[in-house]
């Protein structure tokens, strides 16, 4: 059990030993207040002190002090116990049923928003398990609102790269005019001139030969810069699970230094927008991983089950100062953008690193489920 834990189990079991406090309070006040009533009656008693009429008798026991005290003790114990009996009745049905809330809140905080709390109580405590249903009820109808904008964004997105795609076409077609096809020109000359010189004068030679490397290698750069700068950030019409399994495959076979292992099998189809949002913020973990924490090992697990989906990215690299790094601004603002980009899915980000032992991202988003090629709005679920 963590301390944050045993903190919050502490307080509840507060709740009992509060009305057990309470009901002792109340005996023992209740006992100096009889006692006080006693003596102040014996001390002030002017009437005849034997007799059968009833303020002769409460005199009577009121100045033997032994059998006061006795008579009050005996009260005070019966009523104690039952107090304490009921009380603690009561108090235990009240833990179970705020133990139960702060459950039911971790779920929805965790994007389960299936399960409503349902309440046997006619107390408040029912009516404010009712204001948390209507909350929950709201919170599911604002993650719906926000995958239709992401579908409706991300369908915006396909519009606008189709027709950007033949002004690209055009830029590539110049820069490479501009840049590539005239330094190959110059070394066509140059390879042409080699020959002519090549017997009577030779220094000219080598010093062509050496121009005519440093263009091919320039040529080189510049066609490296064009392939980074046209690779594509998006899914390019692929699935989740396929695109993801290239991404790694890709990475496994250009850094032979790290062991990259990752699951896939069980993803399944999402919503275009939420799959666009979910690769990103995988290709930026990944990205971080490989400049930043020298690990030589990544693993990659991704669970999806009851609507829900559980993504777990981990390294056994150097890890961070998690305070530290938040006075980073160029790793605050990654982060940031992982986070926002999760939490627009009505999901969960949360980061864990400590120096020398990795760093481990977790991400849950709930999910809808899809029949017959359309998207069922049913709650999604989650348990853990």
């Amino acid at each position: 059990m963590t301390k944050q834990a045993a903190q919050k189990e502490k307080r509840l079991h507060g709740v009992i030993w509060d009305g057990l406090r309470l009901q002792a309070k109340t005996v023992g006040i209740a006992f100096l207040a009889i006692w006080l009533t006693a003596w102040l009656y014996a001390r002030f008693y002017t009437g005849p002190a034997d007799g059968t009429i009833l303020a002769a008798r409460i005199y009577t026991v009121a100045s033997d002090v032994e059998v006061t005290l006795t008579l009050l003790v005996i009260v005070s114990a019966i009523y104690l116990l039952t107090s304490f009996a009921f009380s603690f009745s009561y108090t235990s049905e009240l833990k179970k049923a705020i133990t139960y809330l702060i459950y039911q809140l971790k779920q929805v905080q965790r994007g389960s928003l299936d399960n409503r709390i349902q309440m046997d109580r006619e107390d408040e405590m029912k009516r404010l398990a009712g204001e948390l249903n209507d909350m929950t009820d709201g919170y599911e109808k604002q993650i719906r609102s926000m995958h239709r904008v992401l579908n409706e964004n991300a369908a915006l997105i396909d519009e606008k790269e189709r027709a950007a795609g033949l002004e690209e076409r055009r830029k590539l077609a110049r820069d490479l005019h501009d840049a590539v096809s005239q330094q190959l020109f110059a070394v066509s000359m140059s390879l042409g001139a080699i020959p002519r010189i090549l017997d009577t004068d030779p220094d000219r030679a080598k010093t062509l030969i050496t121009q005519v490397e440093t263009m091919i290698h320039a040529s080189q750069q510049e066609l490296r810069a064009l392939i980074m700068h046209l690779r594509p950030i998006t899914l390019e019409g692929k699935g989740l699970k396929e695109a993801l399994d290239a991404l790694f495959t890709e990475l496994s076979a250009k850094n032979e230094a790290v062991a990259f292992v990752w699951e896939t099998d069980q993803l399944e189809a999402l919503d275009p927008g939420i799959e666009d949002q979910l690769f990103r913020v995988v290709q930026e973990g990944l990205s971080n991983t490989l400049r930043h924490a020298k690990a030589s090992r990544i693993l990659f697990t991704a669970e999806q089950a009851d609507q829900r989906l559980l993504i777990t990215l981990s390294d056994d690299g150097c890890g961070f100062d998690m305070e530290m790094k938040k006075e980073d601004a160029n790793v605050s603002y990654g982060l940031t953008t992982m986070e926002e980009r999760i939490e627009e899915l009505g999901g969960h980000f949360s980061l864990l690193s400590y120096p020398a032992k990795g760093t481990t991202i977790k991400i849950r988003v709930p999910l809808r489920t899809q029949k017959g090629g359309e998207h069922d709005e049913q709650d999604p679920r989650a348990d853990r």
